[in-house]
């Protein structure tokens, strides 16, 4: 059925953006930019593309409570491995975002 077709090409195209989005993430990191503006999103869509495919009658057909808690333990553990990495990044001495 290409209903269901349609369905797995959604939700590929949230998961590209929310590979791209952390992609950004991680390049404004290590530029010493102001990251936060792409990671807030890319968290978000983390903890919504797993809860979904997880939840999904096409995807795992998990229970929505495991389905969403999932989804967020993910978001969550990703969000502070980012910020765990980029208090390692900064150099003491330097202010954060200043130009060299």
């Amino acid at each position: 059925d290409f209903s269901i077709i349609w369905r797995y090409f959604a939700w590929s195209n949230q998961v590209l953006a929310t590979v791209v989005l952390w992609t950004i993430t991680a390049f404004l990191l290590k530029e010493k930019k102001f990251y936060f503006i792409s990671l807030v999103p890319a968290v978000f869509m983390t903890a919504v593309t797993t809860s979904y495919i997880l939840i999904a009658p096409e995807g795992f057909g998990l229970p929505a409570s495991v389905g969403q808690l999932t989804g967020a333990a993910l978001a969550a553990v990703l969000l502070l491995y980012t910020l765990v990495a980029s208090k390692r990044k900064r150099k003491p001495g330097l202010v954060y975002g200043s130009a060299m």
